[in-house]
Order: structure tokens, then sequence, then C-alpha cells
């Protein structure tokens, strides 16, 4: 059941875009949580009087998870983020448990290594129909983002996140190829699949894949090699033929050379070191406690550079996105825990070589452990440029693969007491499914609610096309549902305060749903003040109430919140430009947000109303 159970919700949620819209969270979140609350219900029960053994690895990651815990109650300025995110490392957590511990037999292993490698071929197909067939096509109906044209991104919305998988099983196909254990037939079918891999790769474009995987390989020789000799053999061959495919690569694709050229040239990525100084900034100024678990977003925009428009829910750096939110040490604390589980994968990896083993049971080889290992370096290198433990799918993967490394190596287990087993079996299952019920469900259901409601209004300000009184009359109608379910949501009720004001502009009551709004607003800045986004709301709901005084603060607040935002100095100049004695204030802060932002046609068309014709 355990292992059913999860092989199915991780291929799921791996082909809904990777897991992390709200709507798939619904389903996976309480499921993951539930296979751990029977885990932990089947670990007290155990076979009558028999004992078991505890994995010790799977403590090392609990230090981080109270550290985190503490900052979602503690720290964080927005808590419905904050419990988004520590749910998604517990999540990690339990399928790392279940499978250290769970299914260990070679048929339960061979269902989840199966699956793995299903979802990579899978992987396979979807990139190459979207590189020579539908480059717009997605999973779910969705339709591919303009940013990624050209790159494929297989049953994810992102191409990096197709790389984070695929280099997470390359290495697996490319050592077992170098096992004299592994018969030739089976040395022939890992061949073919590490070339579809790597093919799979390249047609993500992801610089970061390249990168992760290519610095893996060069490595490979380092951890594999008996001697010197061979190590610095097997380095310079290695090195020798990542050298030979990126050159064809530039040589042989236009695209590839575009993605290339920039580093050729000295000019590096531009947008990601911009979101990383922010990072260390916010670190700088809050160095033992962080700003809180999933607060990047939420404070990045008082260190928005002018011109930046790109809106970064994370670091795209995943140890600075850490250092930032919980402060130094919580980011000990979370590499502490990566680095030991390496530690005690390499020794694994000794313990295998020293035991010896044939083909007869291939997970026992240490050439299997060393291919798990290098998959998890690569992933952990990749980590430098992107956020793969916040898409839900790479998270359980990566837990799976290092459970797999590290769950037959009898120097790691202890035996539990019956007494003990049974209270720590019963306490799992308690706070497993206390999670599900009380917390993970009304929080996806509240967001699912309001993404559902939010994407079309902001579609429709870009298209024009469709109902609008329709669209808005459903909108409130989700967001008010959303935040009586997770009344902790205040994006959701900033939503509702801006859908409210805006049906009101067809209803024609506009004092009266503008109160309305203003109690809205005012429960998503008690819920996180620091969001200039929320006082945004709450000014133009005291605007439609003819006026109110008390709107000037709240657009002064907003600005100081976020100085560099284009889209709140629209809002101030708006407001500006109701009264005729101030239009030349109104006309210089729609010129900011211009400055800010050129490409904000909603400024500039309310500018050139401003400015009197000749």
């Amino acid at each position: 059941m355990l292992v059913l159970g999860l092989v199915a919700v991780v291929a799921w949620t791996t082909l809904c875009l990777g897991g992390y819209m709200a709507k798939t969270m619904l389903v996976s979140g309480p499921v993951v949580l539930g296979l751990g609350a029977l885990g932990g219900l089947l670990w007290a029960a155990g076979r009558g009087s028999e004992s078991r053994a505890i994995n010790l690895a799977v403590f090392l990651p609990v230090p981080f998870l109270l550290w985190a815990l503490g900052s979602v109650f503690w720290q964080s300025p927005a808590q419905w983020l904050a419990w988004r995110e520590w749910l998604l490392w517990f999540q990690m957590w339990l399928v790392f448990a279940v499978v250290l511990h769970f299914g260990r037999s070679r048929a339960h292993t061979w269902t989840m290594v199966a699956m793995i490698a299903g979802l990579a071929f899978a992987g396979v197909a979807m990139a190459a129909y979207q590189r020579f067939a539908d480059p717009h096509w997605l999973m779910l109906g969705r339709k591919q983002a303009a940013q990624f044209g050209g790159r494929s991104s297989g049953m994810f919305g992102i191409p990096n996140s197709l790389a984070g998988l695929l280099e997470l099983v390359t290495p697996v196909c490319l050592a077992l190829i170098t096992s004299r254990a592994v018969k030739p037939w089976a040395k022939v079918i890992c061949c073919w699949m590490s070339a579809l891999f790597v093919f799979a790769i390249v047609l993500t474009g992801s610089r970061g894949g390249w990168l992760g995987l290519g610095l893996t390989l060069m490595i490979w020789p380092l951890l594999a090699g008996r001697t010197w000799r061979s190590k610095i053999i097997g380095t310079a061959a290695v090195f020798g033929c990542v050298f030979a495919g990126l050159w064809l690569l530039y040589h042989g694709s236009e695209y590839a050379r575009d993605r290339m050229q920039p580093f050729l040239n000295g000019e590096f990525e531009k947008s990601r070191p911009i979101v990383w100084k922010a990072a260390y900034e916010i670190w700088q100024e809050h160095p033992w406690f962080g700003t809180g678990a999933a607060s990047y977003n939420v404070v990045f925009e008082q260190y928005r550079p002018g011109l930046f428009r790109d809106e970064p829910h994370w670091a795209h750096n995943d140890y600075l996105n850490t250092l930032s939110d919980y402060g130094l040490p919580g980011f000990v604390l979370w590499a502490a825990a990566g680095g030991l589980l390496f530690v005690l994968g390499w020794i694994a990896i000794r313990r295998a070589r020293r035991a010896g083993s044939s083909a007869a049971n291939v997970f026992s080889l240490a050439k299997w452990k060393l291919g798990l290992f290098l998959g998890l370096l690569a992933y952990a290198i990749h980590l430098c440029v992107d956020f793969h433990t916040k898409i839900p799918a790479l998270a359980y993967l990566a837990a799976i693969s290092m459970a797999l490394l590290l769950r037959d190596e009898p120097g790691f287990y202890r035996p539990v007491a019956i007494g003990w087993r049974g209270v720590g079996g019963l306490f799992l299952a308690i706070v497993a499914g206390g999670l599900a019920g009380r917390v993970a469900l009304p929080l996806y259901r509240a967001e699912a609610l309001r993404f559902e409601a939010r994407w079309p209004m902001d579609r429709y300000a870009v298209t024009q096309k469709g109902d609008l009184a329709r669209i808005l009359s459903e909108a409130r109608s989700r967001l008010s549902q959303a935040v009586r379910i997770d009344p902790l949501n205040g994006q959701a009720w900033s939503d509702l305060a801006y859908a409210t004001v805006l049906d009101g502009r067809k209803a024609g009551d506009l004092v009266f749903l503008g109160r309305f709004a203003e109690l809205a607003a005012n429960e998503a800045i008690k819920l996180c003040p620091i969001n200039a986004e929320f006082w945004v709301r709450k000014g133009v709901a005291l605007d439609v109430q003819r006026g109110r005084p008390e709107a000037e603060e709240c657009f002064r607040r907003a600005l100081e919140l976020a100085p560099k935002s284009g889209f709140v100095w629209y809002s101030y100049g708006y407001h500006l430009q109701a009264f005729p004695n101030r239009r030349e204030e109104a006309r210089k802060a729609l010129d900011t947000c211009l400055t800010l932002d050129p490409y904000y046609t909603p400024a500039e068309s309310l500018r050139r109303q401003l400015v009197p014709s000749r």
C-alpha cells in the first residue's frame, strides 16, 4: 500500500507541471501526509513482539524542520506562504522516512525505480514533441510562457525542472555501464537511456542543468578511480568528452550557441545576480533569524532595483534563499543535514565496494549507489542557480533517491524497543494526520480557489476578452469562499478587495462596496503589513468611498515598502489625478513609474490624458 501509493502520487504530481499549483497540492500534499500517517501506524504495529530497527539518517533533517517550524510561527511575515513551504519540507522528509523503512524488497524497489525511469522517458518524449512539433504545448492544457520559447520543459512548466529530473537519473545509467557485474544487454539499454536523457537535457536549454551534470561527470572519475593514475586519466577523458559535446552543440545548434555565447563573451546571467544580491542584502540585515519562512518574495520589493520588472518568487539559489529566509543557524542546520547525508552516502558506496556483489541484485552494487550519489550531487550543484526544493515533484524524487542510497546499510540502523516503537509511530501518525486535516487541506483548498479567481481577472486585463461582469462575480464568490476556508491567506483577502472594487464599477454602488473592500484589505494588512500591494488595495478602496483622505497615507506607505515598483507609482499617480490641483504631482508619479518600467502601458495612457494637447 505504501509503495503503490507513493509511486502513484509522485508520478501524478510530476505529470501535473511538477505539482506546484495549489490545485495539484490539494491532492498530493494530503496524500503524502496520509502515507506518512499510515507508515507511522505500521511502524507502531510492527509484528507482534518483534523489535524494529530505525535508520539514524532519518533524524538528520529534524533539527532544521523544527527551526523552520519556529520561523513559521514567530518570524515569517506571511504565514500562509510559510506554512505552504514548511509542509513541503515536511512532506519531503516523510517520503525519505517511508522509503528508508518500508518497501525494501527487490520487487518494491523495482517498482519505485520503474516509476522514476518511466517519468524520465515521458519527459524525453514530451521534450522532443515540444521541440519539433508544438513548442507551445504544456500539460493540463496550458501554453508555454514566451520567455521559454525554443526550450523544452517536458511535463514541467519550467525547462530547468525537467533538467533537474534528468540529472538525477542520467548518472545512474552511466555508472551501471561501467560495472562489470552488469550484463552486456543491460549495458546496451543503459547506454541508450543515457543518450536519450542527455539529448533531452540539451533540449531543455538549461545552462544550470548542463553545468550541474557536466561538473558531476568530471568529478565522477575522482570518486570511482582506485588509483590516482586512473583518477587523473578518467577525469581527463570525461573532460574531453564534455568539451567535445559542448563544441558540437555550439557549432551544430544555433539556439545552443545563443545560450552559450554570452558566457564566452564574459556576459553572465543578468537577472539572477540581481535576485542573488537582494538575498544576500536581506541576510546581512537579518543575519540570525532571517526574515522568516517563505518571505523572500514579500521582502524583495524593498530591495528591487530600478528597471527590474521580473517577479521572483525565490532567489534562484536555494542556498541563498535558505540563508535569507531562515538566517545563519537555519542555513547551517539545512546544509549540515544535506552534507551529512552525502557523507553517509559515500560510506554506503565504500562498504558496497568492499562487500562486492553480483548482478543478481543490482541495487547492492557499488556502481548503482555511486550513480545515485552522482545524481544527487548534480542536483545539489544545480541548486546554486535554481529552486528545485520548491518544486514538489523534484523534492519527492530527490528524497526517494537519497533513501534508496542509504536504506540498505546495516551500520546505519539501531533497534528500537517495543514501547518506544509504538509511541514514535503513533506520534508520527497523529502529527501527519493532523497536519493533513487541519492545515494542509484548508491551506491548499483556499489557495486553489484564490488562483482560480485571480487568474481570469489577470487574463482579462491583458486580452480584454470575456464577460467581465461574470468573471468578477465568480471571482468574488470564490474569494469569499477562500477566506472562509483559510482566514490566514492574506493574498486572498487582498484579491477580494481588488475584485470587489472592480465589480463596484459595474454595480454602481461604489461607496458600499468600497467599504467592504476596505475591510478585506484591512484583513490582508493585518496578516502581512509589509506587503505593498495590500496597502494599494486599501488605498483604492478608500478612494472609491468618495475620496476618503486616509487613502493618501496608504499609498505613501506602499511607496515606502516598494519604492521601485512601477505598479505602486502608477497607483499613486491614479490616486493623485482625481484632484485637479494635484495633476502635476500625478504626472511626476507616472513619469517615475515609466522610468522604472517603460512598458507600463496604463501609465503611459494616463499620462497622455494629463498632458494638455497643443
